[in-house]
């Protein structure tokens, strides 16, 4: 009786031995199966804060500069809005190519344009490949929607203080904000309280997204030129850039 007493309840003792077991080796799944848990949505947390730089835009209104155009105002305007043709002008950020058709032909551009032949049209890319634009580039694009603002507020038109600075821009890579404040310091009459407001609130950032998905470069090579929609050459055979003496002679050609 007693053995058998005792055999049960070493029996007794084995099975709560392994239950207990078996409970721990729960536990230690549930414990794996949270911890990887959090470790996913502390890697997904990462991806939200990081992932869409047009996200900062979301609660912002969305305000548009002046001496823009096009069906949703993501163009900025030279010359005479009433003219009867128009240059536009691909452009793209951190595009080595796009600031030397600036100083070799830019003046050129905006003489004809002052003279009436055309307005143009600058339609500026946040990237040359066609993707979305970063952070920092769609704050340059705010920092030129306040230049282009800030013309609006001298002669009406002509937008010298948006291309003093989108000159400067095209041969700039990822600048911050404080940055983007310097180089307005070389263009004459731009800093001023309020284009330093736009810059630092990101007045213009609704609009910028806008620009982005707008103008995003679809052609294997920027800069372009159009002529009324057809495309207007801007280089010679060999590859430089037309001397403004040419580049002014294809424009008659047309008119």
């Amino acid at each position: 009786m007693s053995e058998g007493a005792h055999g049960l309840s070493a029996r007794e003792r084995l099975r709560a031995e392994r239950a207990t077991a078996a409970k721990r080796t729960r536990l230690r799944r549930r414990l794996l199966l949270v911890a990887m848990v959090v470790a996913v949505l502390s890697l997904g947390g990462v991806y939200l804060t990081s992932g869409d730089p047009a996200d900062e835009a979301v609660d912002k209104p969305l305000v548009v500069p002046a001496n823009t155009a096009g069906d949703q105002r993501t163009s900025v305007v030279h010359g005479k809005p009433d003219a009867r043709r128009t240059l536009t002008v691909h452009t793209a950020l951190n595009c080595t190519e796009c600031h030397k058709l600036e100083q070799a032909l830019g003046p050129a551009m905006r003489a004809l344009a002052d003279q009436g032949a055309y307005r143009i049209e600058y339609r500026v890319a946040a990237t040359l490949d066609g993707t979305a634009g970063d952070e920092s580039a769609l704050h340059a694009i705010n920092a030129l929607g306040a230049a282009a603002n800030a013309d609006a507020e001298t002669e009406a038109g002509k937008a010298g203080k948006f291309n003093g600075y989108l000159g400067l821009l095209l041969g700039e890579q990822s600048a911050s904000d404080d940055r983007l404040l310097a180089l307005a310091d070389k263009v004459e009459g731009l800093r001023t309280p309020a284009f330093d407001r736009a810059v630092q609130e990101l007045t213009y950032l609704p609009w910028s997204v806008k620009v982005d998905r707008a103008h995003r470069a679809s052609r294997e090579e920027l800069p372009a030129a159009e002529l009324d929609g057809a495309a207007l050459p801007l280089r010679e055979s060999g590859g430089r850039f037309l001397t403004p003496e040419a580049f002014a002679r294809h424009v008659r050609e047309r008119l």
